[in-house]
């Protein structure tokens, strides 16, 4: 078996897994009722968190999956991106137990976790991975779409600033509503109805220069720009505010105004999301993917979940979507790509924990 470690931000994660991609067990403490009063995730409070529950989870999973240490191979760790301070926690606690079991170590960045979560099953072995596929992050932290080949991601866009989940808890926090906020939005709009005109929503666009129009024939002409498929979710959050300000929208306040204000902001940051995939498919050479994955804790949405879905009949693709137990930070997953590096397990001192990773 392998085991898997997560420690990335507000989620202890201990996991066990079969070669196969079985998950055996997949153990998660939440750090919610803990951060909910500061509207947003602390620092010091989540690695104090991850060190008093770290090794009772560990202990905790070979139990559940009937195993002893000895049935332990490999282990997998997040080694970032995330919050330096979290991250020390799993991998100073991982690199122990490799020097004491005398096994290999294997260091996962947490974004590759997401990228191939929607392959895990609920039970039984994970769904082969295509040698293709397109992937979309869309979490509380990053918001990017990847070409996936033969399990190495090439990142195809990005977020110039705000993510969307980042956007939906602070625009959450700011009417009153509890955090997490995508949830808490999710639930209001579903009771609501868009008005776009009452509540406008811009849609960013951006313009990328590249390469010069005489490259190689001394003609300094301006680049050729051409239209950016990053995202941008500052100008939205902005947006919202300033119209929940100006009409009064508070969790407190008129439900039915709250319901339509909630409805109209979660349509623009999907509008967003599905004009930047719009792009990206376009300009994708043939073959296309064969599927397309969404990841992250925004893909535990369910409106999205069936617009995504909608979006792949239409063009005859498969949109794998993760179980909604994979869509938060979960060792399972990490785990899972540990297993597709598993030629990279070593020497855990070669293992650092880094909170940006390139």
């Amino acid at each position: 078996m392998i085991l898997g470690i997560e420690t990335s931000c507000d989620e202890t994660s201990v996991a066990l897994l079969d070669d196969d991609g079985s998950v055996r067990v997949n153990l998660i403490a939440s750090q919610i009722e803990r951060h909910q009063p500061f509207g947003g995730v602390v620092p010091e409070i989540a690695s104090r968190e991850h060190l008093q529950h770290l090794f009772p989870l560990v202990r905790r999973a070979l139990g559940d999956a009937e195993a002893t240490w000895g049935d332990v191979e490999t282990i997998a760790v997040t080694a970032g991106p995330g919050l330096i301070g979290a991250l020390l926690v799993g991998v100073a606690g991982a690199q122990g137990i490799s020097y004491g079991l005398g096994i290999p170590l294997i260091a996962v960045n947490h974004l590759e976790g997401h990228i191939f979560s929607p392959y895990l099953q609920r039970e039984g072995p994970a769904i082969p991975l295509p040698e293709r596929f397109l992937s979309l992050v869309i979490s509380g932290g990053h918001s990017s779409i990847y070409d996936v080949r033969g399990g190495r991601a090439a990142m195809l866009n990005r977020t110039r600033d705000d993510a969307i989940g980042e956007t939906f808890d602070k625009v959450a926090k700011f009417i009153g509503l509890p955090y997490p906020g995508g949830p808490q939005i999710e639930k209001h709009a579903r009771l609501g109805r868009p008005d776009p005109k009452r509540f406008p929503f811009p849609m960013p666009q951006f313009k990328e220069y590249r390469g010069d129009r005489g490259q190689g024939t001394g003609d300094r002409s301006a680049p050729v720009p051409f239209d950016s498929a990053d995202f941008s979710y500052s100008g939205i959050k902005a947006a919202a505010i300033r119209l929940a300000r100006q009409h009064g929208v508070h969790a407190d306040g008129d439900a039915a105004l709250l319901a339509d204000f909630c409805a109209t902001f979660q349509d623009a940051l999907f509008a967003q999301l599905f004009d930047r995939l719009d792009t990206i498919w376009s300009r994708l050479d043939a073959p296309k993917p064969s599927d397309v994955a969404i990841a992250g804790g925004v893909a535990a949405n369910g409106v999205l979940r069936e617009r995504i879905a909608a979006w792949g009949a239409q063009r005859g693709v498969t949109v794998r979507l993760p179980e909604k137990r994979y869509c938060t930070d979960n060792a399972a997953m990490i785990a899972f790509a540990g297993l597709q590096k598993r030629a990279e397990a070593g020497d855990p001192r070669r293992v650092t924990a880094r909170s940006r990773i390139a």
